[in-house]
């Protein structure tokens, strides 16, 4: 359990990753406007964002990184805005389809500069070759531990394969949802919930990119400077080229080991990620990091969107409550939702992905301080 560590405590950091990766079969194998309806879903108002296309260009700071762990690169990833230009574009090797799904989906296979296994599998909306002028929001979805634990060309099927967000993709694009979309992970206020949203904003597609991710140790640095090279240098530029990716509409999320990792990316490198998510997340002992993250970055995260997602059966809860007191504290306006479900392949193949297709899709995705029930 997350919450028995110390903050301190990398060493059981990562022998709890272990228990949890063994144990727990979601990590191996893996509002409505009315303001009554928000008072029963446990909805609070907190601050809205700036609009993201209104702030101003400027220079922002990162943080950095703990001593110890990986050897650090001489130079931080470059962040731009959304024209950010790669300092090494990787080489596109081979491009495979993966069949059997019920959206569009293809594994590229890249030459990176820095990591050895660059594999990405991007997931497509349903009418994305129907509309050939139509652009689309992107996420960078990371998995859990148990497919950071897989061989790359697996572990980067999280999204697509195992947490079957081809099925959510589907039910979407419908706008109407039921019970069954959730895998029977939902309450009759929270079906109402989500279906008032895709009222007001339907459900237009987004493109899913999932690449392989190494495991964090839990000891030294939070994540190795060569992945984040990758991610920020090469992966986002790269598929900013081969996609149609709307303007300024690059989001990063992820869940359980791949939601501490999707904070930490959008907390750092918010000129590149518009909207920022995470699902059940596993902070464990990096909550000073994530503190540092937020202080540096803080004008431009008001200007950002940000989700975190938990629910009744998640043994990550207590993390997850963490980071979001981390947040309100700073003043960072966020959205949280405690949906119903296990940390579980269950939640990630229902509720998870709902979710986060929705936060991703919408254009000004809501923000409150408390939380849906």
């Amino acid at each position: 359990m997350i919450s028995r560590i110390p903050a301190t405590g990398y060493l059981g950091f990562a022998a709890a990753l272990v228990v949890v990766v063994m144990a727990c079969s979601g990590c191996y194998d893996q509002k409505s406007s009315d303001a009554t309806t928000h008072k029963q879903l446990g909805i609070t108002r907190d601050k809205e964002p700036s609009d993201l296309h209104s702030e101003a260009n400027g220079a922002i700071r990162s943080a950095s990184s703990p001593s110890g762990g990986f050897q650090k690169s001489d130079s931080e990833p470059a962040r731009g805005l959304d024209n950010t230009e790669s300092t090494g574009a990787p080489l596109l090797t081979s491009v495979e389809p993966v069949s059997g799904l019920k959206a569009p989906s293809e594994r590229l296979i890249l030459k990176s500069a820095h990591l050895p296994d660059a594999v990405v599998v991007v997931t497509l909306p349903l009418d994305y070759k129907k509309h050939p002028e139509k652009k689309y929001p992107l996420v960078i979805a990371f998995g859990g531990a148990g497919e950071c634990a897989r061989p790359p060309r697996d572990g980067a099927l999280a999204w697509a394969q195992y947490y079957r967000m081809d099925e959510a993709i589907k039910a979407l694009t419908s706008n109407h949802l039921e019970s069954v979309d959730f895998k029977g992970l939902v309450t009759a206020e929270q079906l109402t919930y989500f279906n008032n949203r895709l009222k007001k904003e339907p459900y237009s597609g987004v493109i899913v990119a999932c690449p392989y991710s190494p495991l964090i140790s839990g000891v030294g640095e939070f994540e190795d400077p060569k992945y984040e090279h990758f991610i920020i240098d090469e992966l986002v530029p790269l598929l900013k080229r081969r996609y149609r990716v709307a303007q300024g509409r690059v989001g990063v999320d992820g869940v359980s080991m791949g939601g501490a990792r999707s904070m930490f990316f959008g907390l750092k490198y918010p000129m590149t990620f518009s909207s920022i998510g995470s699902s059940q997340g596993a902070f464990g002992p990096f909550m000073d990091t994530y503190r540092d993250l937020v202080r540096r970055n803080r004008d431009i995260l008001n200007k950002r969107h940000v989700q975190l997602v938990t629910s009744d059966g998640d043994v990550m809860a207590p993390s997850v409550q963490k980071m979001s007191a981390l947040l309100k504290s700073e003043g960072i306006a966020h959205t949280y939702l405690n949906l119903k479900g296990p940390h579980d392949y269950i939640f990630n193949q229902g509720p998870g992905s709902i979710s986060l297709l929705m936060f991703h899709n919408a254009t000004q995705p809501r923000q409150s301080a408390g939380p849906v029930k």
